[in-house]
């Protein structure tokens, strides 16, 4: 368990929350948070020096499996799937790494079948925070958690969370709507649909 989000010490406008998975750590928030936790493995490889350049300027690729291009000789290969792991460990066993190769390399090699080619360089592992599946997909967790926490203030505290697998995608587009929320003091720049998992837990108004 995290130390309480309150009282925070020093003068402050607003307070973004923005811990993924141990957000739900923090005491005001324990159990009343929507998030899922699931820990996935990624993979670093590199082009041996026998092998020609195979990437050239290749953009990153997202399909059943991610190829996150660093260079045209490095690039990161992601990710598995662990639902309800609670292992915050960065760390992956060689085992633990044999496995999601076996994985992940099948799924890749379908949209790049040099990717065989490739050779094991490390692999580390991290805990997503996912939000619920709604009727349009997970979709993030944002919004003002005032009412939350036991707050009377208005637009003081909110939560950037829930971003899930596809937060490489988006992180930068809704950091921006955050940001342009919490200066204005207006949730309503926020899309509805990023909001609506309050309801059931706040009582707005």
């Amino acid at each position: 368990m995290l130390a309480p989000l309150l009282p925070i010490k020093g003068e402050y406008d607003a307070v973004i929350v923005c811990l993924g998975a141990r957000s739900t750590f923090l005491p005001e928030l324990s159990g009343k948070l929507p998030l899922r936790t699931c820990r996935g493995m990624i993979a670093h490889l590199h082009l041996p020096d026998n092998i020609r350049e195979l990437l050239g300027h290749s953009p990153s690729i997202l399909s059943d499996a991610w190829l996150a291009i660093q260079n045209p000789r490095n690039l990161y290969l992601g990710s598995t799937w662990e639902w309800k792991s609670c292992n915050y460990s960065q760390n992956v066993s060689m085992e633990e790494a044999s496995k999601a190769l076996e994985e992940l390399i099948p799924k890749a090699s379908a949209v790049y079948p040099n990717i065989t080619k490739w050779a094991f360089d490390g692999a580390r592992a991290g805990l997503r925070a996912m939000p619920p599946l709604t009727g349009n997909g997970s979709l993030p967790l944002l919004g003002q958690i005032d009412d939350l926490i036991g707050q009377t203030h208005k637009s003081k505290f909110w939560l950037f969370s829930g971003l899930g697998s596809r937060g490489l995608l988006y992180h930068a587009w809704l950091g921006k709507l955050m940001a342009q929320a919490v200066i204005s003091c207006d949730e309503d720049v926020i899309p509805s649909e990023l909001t609506s998992w309050r309801p059931k837990l706040i009582k707005k108004g």
